[in-house]
């Protein structure tokens, strides 16, 4: 797998992480590529190398800022008060800057990462990580490309009319959703494709007109149902007649805040009595993990689809021959400890929002648009052979970058990603803290950062309707109170319009808040032994085989089909 080493190895190697004390194996497919490349071996948990890496990402929380170029006022991912110089995208992006005039000698009397922090203190940051020119009426979002008439959306790409939600793929008419793709008019739902006018439903495939579902396929006019496939008219997987079916459903009335609270609870109950697969996903070969689809030697790996000869990666679509690879994919390969690193990404290590057609570069940022053959540089463009963003020719680098590795090695700092207080994101406001959770004081203990957000005593003189129907436009000019944290919040004419239309009604949580609880879908659970509870077949799940009726796929299949 992934790279021929100069000596065989067939074991697992045992190890200690220095962090936490707990232990981990290393496999011999990363042994021998750690070999091929003389990197030395890793010394942290699996976890504990992904959150390193995770907490240099944020795409939800933004502040008020200035752009240190213009002077104008501009929404930034990073926090004023990190110190940070913040460029609006769109300068960022331009000539109107040249990341070169940021270069220093290396300076082999002090480690690289100190040298690093200042040159990526010195240098400017993009403001948001979107492509402007893709996008129309969508200024209140980030980590997004091709996007019209969105709000508040974040880490997706290719969406229409699509608010208050995460990881959304070519879908139109998206509201309160997390890990959506090709979907139009769904509701408060997580895990769902090829979906239209689906609610409150999780983990399904080409539903449509129906609610609660869990784990259904190619279901139509179906509600409270669980490991469903090609069903209609059916409620809590009994088969009803069309107007049975109409007639109770429109005794529901799912427009009644008050209603709709205990249907969830209803369900969330119901789901307890049926099993689940071992695994989410399909076509999948000689992988473990969860949520996986079109994989093929995929090892402890998440959210991954069309992936070939992969190991602890997270959050990627094709991709393949990479170790400890997260958020992007797009044709990358070859990609070791790296973050937001793809489209046709190459040969990088220990980078971080380097694309697209970057090639053969080690400890960068920002570093794209066709770079290749750089180290320890950071914002630069379409270059070749620089080092802390200074320009040598190719035979001066080759020989700089040789000595440069050796103090590296000397000192401990080659092969480890760069360290987590370099980056300008709080730890519960980055990427780290959805799929690996951290209570204030452990994040404290490890040296992270973290934002306790000062939230303004408010009261709400609205009472918000319990129905829908009873909703005026007024409500448009009122500011509400979140019933979970206290926070002001509003509803905008696109959103209400929106309930109306799917006769919904008005949440009483804001809508960042019901982002983050939503994005729960993502926390990370290791996977274990277990047995499959009907067969007793030996399986690798991230779920609780003593408490929960998991099965592996062959049971799974019978229970359903």
């Amino acid at each position: 797998m992934h790279c021929v080493s100069t000596r065989n190895i067939h074991f697992f190697m045992n190890k200690i992480c220095r962090l936490t004390g707990k232990p981990f194996t290393i496999s011999p497919a990363e042994q021998a590529y750690c070999e091929q490349n003389n990197i030395p071996l890793p010394t942290l948990h699996p976890i504990e190398r992904l959150r390193q890496m995770m907490v240099f990402r944020n795409r939800i929380s933004l502040y008020n800022a200035t752009c240190g170029f213009s002077g104008e006022s501009i929404l930034s991912s990073i926090d004023p008060r990190k110190g940070f110089m913040v460029y609006d995208v769109d300068i960022w992006e331009s000539e109107k800057w040249d990341p070169l005039e940021y270069g220093r000698e290396y300076d082999f009397g002090r480690p690289f990462f100190d040298q690093f922090a200042e040159l990526m203190h010195a240098a400017p940051w993009p403001n948001l990580f979107v492509i402007r020119s893709t996008m129309e009426n969508s200024d209140y979002t980030n980590g997004i490309t091709t996007a019209k008439n969105c709000y508040l959306l974040f880490g997706s790409i290719e969406n229409e009319a699509c608010m208050f939600s995460h990881s959304l793929w070519r879908c139109r008419d998206v509201v309160d959703c997390v890990y959506t793709k090709d979907s139009e008019l769904c509701y408060d739902s997580r895990n769902v494709h090829g979906c239209y006018n689906l609610r409150f439903s999780e983990n399904c495939q080409n539903c449509s007109d129906s609610y609660f579902l869990y784990n259904c396929q190619s279901c139509k006019n179906c509600y409270g149902c669980m490991n469903l496939s090609n069903k209609e008219f059916c409620i809590g997987n009994k088969q009803y007649t069309k107007e049975e079916y109409l007639k109770r459903i429109a005794s529901f009335e799912l427009g009644s805040s008050g209603n709709l609270k205990k249907l969830k609870a209803d369900f969330a109950k119901y789901k307890e009595n049926f099993p689940i697969k071992y695994l989410f996903g399909k076509n999948n070969e000689n992988s473990s993990g969860n949520f996986l689809n079109n994989t093929k030697n995929v090892r402890n790996s998440f959210f991954v689809s069309n992936g070939e000869d992969l190991e602890y990666c997270l959050y990627l679509d094709k991709a393949k021959s990479s170790f400890f690879h997260s958020m992007y994919g797009s044709n990358s390969e070859l990609v070791y400890n790296c973050q937001s690193c793809g489209d046709n990404a190459y040969n990088l290590k220990f980078c971080v929002d380097c694309w697209p057609n970057a090639s053969t570069l080690e400890y960068c940022m920002f570093v794209g648009q066709g770079s290749a053959d750089c180290f320890g540089s950071f914002g630069l463009k379409k270059k070749q052979y620089c080092i802390l963003n200074k320009q040598y020719d190719k035979q001066t680098y080759v020989n700089l970058l040789a000595k440069i590795k050796e103090q590296m090695r000397k000192n401990g700092e080659y092969g480890q990603f760069f360290p987590a207080a370099l980056s300008p994101f709080y730890y519960n406001q980055s990427d780290a803290d959805y799929f690996f959770p951290l209570a204030k004081e452990d994040a404290l203990q490890n040296g992270l950062s973290w934002n306790d957000e000062q939230i303004e005593p408010f009261e709400s003189t609205y009472s918000i309707p319990d129905h829908i129907k009873d909703v005026g436009d007024d409500i448009l000019d009122q500011t509400l109170k979140c019933e979970q944290t206290g926070k002001k919040y509003k509803i905008i004419k696109q959103e209400l319009e929106l309930y109306r239309r799917m006769q919904l009604p008005i949440p009483r949580v804001a809508p960042l808040e019901r982002i983050k609880d939503r994005l729960g879908i993502f926390a990370i659970r290791e996977p274990r032994a277990g047995t499959c509870g009907k067969c007793a077949k030996n399986i690798e799940t991230v779920y609780d085989t003593d408490d929960q009726k998991v099965y592996c796929e062959e049971c799974y299949l019978k229970e359903v089909y």
